[in-house]
């Protein structure tokens, strides 16, 4: 269970099956789930990665939501317990309420059912994850899904060529396009940074898999990633380095305003760089060309936008014009704000957007008074989100992406609201002298109840 308990444990009656230590088959289905949102189906892997984003692939849908029920259903009786994991940060829940709402008003009543259904079912896996887990556990199971990714990755570059390239020789592994792999290792290599230093066990592997992700990121040529991922690492360290020091706040300010220009100035003053790298005419595939493009479509429906994932469909959706002017078929609007907006209207981005700042001040707080390098992981997974949002249609648009925002959210939120360590010193101590805390069996529930930042 990583929901910390405050001072006082009698307001609280947890179900005493939250208070069980997960086993390792509890442990091996979270690790599964996490890769199977990752990366799809291994079945799928042998197939042209179009044919399946064509498809629509019912069977991928089915599988996600199959296993993230085995997991809500291990806590779905302790609903006290999940009503106040819901209540640490609301706007996630409303958010993806908002999202199934919008069936009513969507341009695509199906594709928004389906797609609201999961981002809900996401949400509610990830609360499980938070009341079953401790942070630095949920890391390390995550960490585990990416490493073998990575693993599976290289293997298809080499062994299968057909399906690990793509036509032009970029670099795509086991995902169905060179984008979605730079995105993946762009998650990867700050989650495996911090598994390793909170692992002695697996340090070498996870240090490895951070670097193997680094490798694949450089060789799927996703430019619009390189800013991102290898950025994500640099502000890792900055944090690191400024943890403890009263200028802290200053120095997360400026590393994310910077890093944003940066982004923007990349993918904007430099277009026409971008476009020759990316084989497109900067006059139609531009970014902000495609921004201009999308303001007359945004202000259609201000308020509530178009639907859930219902924006971007297709010559008869609210973007036909855009898909006619601009020839290589924007499948989305290289953007989290516009996206948001265009697909929740300005409800659902303010929605959004209290929450991630909220989040942010939180996870500054986290990386002053969490002992360990858990306490950056928070910090530095929302700083990704915000660099891969400018040019990319950020962290809601990817299972994996909302899991991992979630867990990040209402982690900073359950030790903002409770005042609680996210990490045990028993635990701290085990890892200075080069010990797995998993091999002293220890009961987070034991070592967190009552735990007190003052």
């Amino acid at each position: 269970m990583s929901l910390a308990l405050a001072p006082d444990v009698t307001s609280y009656r947890f179900d005493r099956k939250l208070l069980e230590r997960p086993g390792y088959i509890e442990r091996a289905m979270v690790v599964l789930t996490a890769s199977v949102l990752l990366a799809g189906l291994p079945v799928d892997w042998f197939r042209i990665r179009v044919d399946v984003v064509q498809e629509g692939n019912l069977k991928l849908v089915a599988a996600w939501l199959l296993l993230m029920l085995l997991g809500v259903l291990r806590v779905i009786g302790s609903l006290d317990s999940l009503v106040r994991i819901i209540k640490l940060e609301t706007t996630i829940f409303a958010f993806s309420g908002l999202a199934l709402a919008s069936l009513f008003w969507s341009a695509d009543i199906g594709e928004t059912i389906r797609q609201a259904t999961i981002l809900i079912a996401i949400a509610f896996y990830g609360a499980y994850l938070i009341l079953r887990f401790q942070l630095v556990q949920i890391v390390r199971m995550l960490a585990v899904a990416f490493a073998v990714n990575a693993a599976c990755s290289f293997l298809f570059v080499f062994a299968f060529p057909t399906y690990g390239l793509a036509p032009s020789g970029q670099w795509i592994g086991v995902f169905y396009q060179k984008n979605a792999l730079g995105f993946a290792a762009t998650l990867a290599m700050p989650l495996l940074i911090v598994a390793a230093r909170m692992t002695p066990r697996a340090r070498l592997i996870f240090y490895a898999a951070a670097l193997g992700h680094g490798v694949l990121l450089f060789f799927s040529e996703s430019k619009t990633m390189y800013v991102a991922g290898f950025g994500s690492v640099l502000l890792l360290g900055v944090y690191r380095l400024f943890r403890g020091r009263r200028t802290l706040r200053g120095a997360v300010m400026v590393s994310l305003l910077g890093s944003s220009l940066f982004s923007i100035a990349f993918a904007t003053a430099n277009i026409g760089v971008l476009a020759k790298w990316l084989d497109k005419d900067v006059s139609l595939t531009g970014r902000v060309p495609l921004w201009e493009s999308l303001v007359p479509v945004v202000l259609e429906r201000v308020a509530l936008g178009h639907g859930y994932r219902a924006a971007f469909g297709g010559y008869f959706s609210p973007v036909h014009e855009i898909w006619i002017q601009h020839n290589w078929q924007p499948p989305h609007a290289h953007n989290a704000l516009f996206h948001i907006w265009l697909e929740l209207g300005l409800v659902g981005l303010v929605l959004f957007l209290v929450g991630f700042f909220r989040a942010v001040k939180r996870a500054i707080h986290a990386v002053n008074l969490v002992p360990g390098a858990i306490g950056l992981w928070p910090l530095a997974f929302l700083s990704t989100s915000l660099l891969v949002s400018i040019t990319e249609s950020g962290i809601t648009a990817t299972e994996i992406g909302w899991l991992m925002y979630v867990v990040a959210v209402l982690a900073v939120a359950n030790w903002y609201k409770n005042r609680v360590i996210l990490v045990s010193p028993t635990e701290l101590e085990a890892i200075e002298r080069n010990i797995d805390p998993d091999d002293l069996g220890l009961s987070a529930d034991v070592e967190f109840v009552g735990a007190n930042v003052r």
